[in-house]
């Protein structure tokens, strides 16, 4: 059976020490992140140091944030570095890595679940444990740190998130079928469009694996037929042109918009929830005999995600030159041809939202055994004080309600994830290039103000240039 040991009073104390601290902690990472959609990055970065260096439940999410600020700013060294060590930490309790695809479910999510069932308080009392999708896409961010550093890497990288994607697709399905029923979703996890891409550009690039380069660019065809620019792509895949003579190609790889955030909801009750909360509680007990049952509740606090609105919905691009296209510069008498508007690869928030919805079962039953383990201890207690009769109904009740009041929703997540991923690719002329940038509404007109920067081409190679634009300003990434 699920014992509690922990006095009232000092329970008591534990919710109001815990409640306070983390919404201290929350606001201020809350500002952060607000810092670093309004533009100023050195506070953002000043605020999520704060959080990140204090060892508190909201240290980790701060670190991810942190991570995105610092590769903006273009100190992209200690971005890649802080995402690798937390790539490596994180594994260590992930539920792929925990599960696999062998061995028990059941054990694998009381492990990452955080023991729910002998929980006292809520799911913000957990190590914070990233989403599927954090991690995948801590392994995407580390591949644009790569193409910024021209490291090599990259590749690998990408294929590392694809394959934590797919088994994660792997041990949704697993789930399924042993405890799901048959009207859950199956594919939660979509295909990572990003990465057949990726590798699709790094594979042309080397003037020989053009067979490897087409498959994976029919790949993002199949995946993504509304890509236009995968038609061109497979085009030149074929015929194997990889750029005309004496020019090389830049590719301007986008993170666009405010992604999603965690809030908190009341969720109603489902069979599917119900159906876990039964089976997690069942390996819980250590007795046979036991009968554990259910709270009968209709709701419970749970997080939702929440794509907070940005009005840029893509970039313009442009380069130093003559055209009939072109377009007044930042300086006078400058003129720009006008190479194109990123186009979107990767719908993060669309990736984030079918993948919460395929986990929200399991975040309900949490506080489904949670709750159970509550009315248990309360249980206990009054038969420990022999109040029987009304007054004991009276106690369990006003005893339960107050100590399930106290329960907050896990809103910890990476919160400044873009929207989605947008790329644009262009041939320019061996030399350096001046590259202006805008960022433009749902209505094609400009948000915001034009940015410039200075790229390299070289004759017959690419050239990866990383920007940001969470609201209506745009920061490309500049090693420094």
């Amino acid at each position: 059976m699920i014992r509690f040991r922990l006095h009232s009073a000092f329970v008591l104390t534990l919710f109001g020490v815990t409640l306070s601290g983390c919404a201290a902690k929350l606001a201020t990472i809350d500002q952060g992140r607000q810092a670093f959609v309004a533009g100023d990055l050195q506070n953002a970065k000043t605020l999520l140091h704060q959080v990140a260096d204090s060892k508190g439940r909201f240290a980790s999410p701060a670190k991810l944030d942190l991570a995105i600020v610092e590769l903006a700013s273009g100190e992209v060294k200690s971005a890649s570095n802080r995402l690798r060590t937390l790539r490596d930490e994180f594994d260590l309790t992930s539920e792929v890595s925990q599960v696999g695809g062998t061995g028990s479910l059941v054990a694998g999510a009381k492990a990452i679940g955080g023991e729910a069932a002998s929980m006292l308080t809520d799911d913000t009392a957990r190590v914070f444990q990233p989403a599927g999708y954090e991690e995948v896409m801590i392994r995407t961010m580390l591949a644009m740190c790569s193409l910024v550093q021209d490291d090599g890497d990259a590749e690998s990288y990408i294929n590392q998130a694809a394959l934590h994607q797919g088994k994660l697709r792997s041990l949704a399905e697993a789930k399924r079928q042993q405890f799901f029923p048959e009207s859950l979703d199956t594919t939660p996890h979509q295909e990572l469009v990003l990465a057949p891409y990726l590798r699709g550009v790094l594979r042309e690039a080397t003037h020989h694996d053009f067979d490897d380069a087409q498959r994976n660019y029919q790949l993002v065809s199949a995946i993504k037929p509304d890509f236009r620019p995968a038609m061109d792509d497979l085009e030149r895949a074929t015929t194997g042109a990889h750029s005309r003579p004496d020019h090389g190609v830049l590719y301007v790889f986008a993170m666009v918009g405010r992604g999603p955030v965690l809030q908190p909801v009341d969720a109603p009750i489902t069979s599917a929830a119900v159906s876990i909360a039964s089976t997690l509680l069942l390996h819980e007990s250590n007795e046979e005999d036991d009968v554990i049952q259910l709270p009968k509740i209709t709701s419970v606090k749970v997080p939702a995600v929440v794509v907070p609105p940005s009005p840029i919905a893509a970039i313009t691009v442009a380069s130093q030159g003559s055209s009939t296209m072109t377009f007044a510069g930042p300086t006078a008498g400058d003129s720009y041809r006008m190479l194109g508007a990123t186009q979107s690869l990767t719908d993060v928030a669309e990736l984030v939202k079918r993948q919460a919805d395929a986990e929200r079962p399991w975040t309900i039953a949490r506080a489904m055994v949670r709750q159970t383990g509550k009315e248990l201890a309360v249980a206990k207690a009054r038969d420990g004080l022999g109040l029987n009769g009304g007054l004991g109904t009276v106690f369990h009740f006003a005893a339960t309600s107050a100590w399930t009041a106290t329960e907050s929703a896990d809103t910890r997540c990476w919160g400044l994830l873009p929207r989605e991923i947008q790329v644009l690719r262009a041939e320019l002329p061996v030399g350096q290039q001046t590259i202006v940038m805008a960022p433009v509404g749902g209505d094609g007109f400009s948000i915001g103000p034009q940015v410039q920067t200075t790229v390299t081409m070289h004759n017959g190679r690419n050239t990866y240039l990383v920007v940001f634009a969470p609201h209506d300003q745009i920061h490309p990434v500049v090693p420094r």
